[in-house]
């Protein structure tokens, strides 16, 4: 490996995940595997529109800005961190995701 290489590698620094963010991560992922399967589209779709009003403002975010931690969310959509943390189990729960 090139010194130039030993270098970049170096300087690439990683960060923590912030509070919410990797289970936000999830959710995501598994609602984009969900999307690209014709058979689960509609099952998706039911599971959006049951949503609670609090669900449907997380999930049109973390659709629309892409996952990000609970600080940045609770800015984003005006919800509080309690509401964030229940409209992520209600989503992980439609979804049958396991935290």
């Amino acid at each position: 490996m090139s010194e130039k290489s030993e270098q970049i590698k170096k300087s690439k620094k990683t960060r923590e995940a912030k509070p919410g963010e990797l289970r936000a991560i999830k959710i995501l992922e598994t609602i984009e595997k969900f999307s690209k399967r014709p058979e689960a589209r509609m099952d998706l779709q039911r599971l959006l529109d049951r949503l609670s009003p609090d669900g449907k403002i997380y999930a049109r975010h973390l659709i629309m800005s892409g996952p990000s931690g609970n600080a940045a969310t609770v800015t984003a959509t005006g919800l509080t961190i309690k509401q964030i943390e229940d409209a992520m189990l209600e989503i992980e729960d439609g979804l049958s995701i396991t935290t």
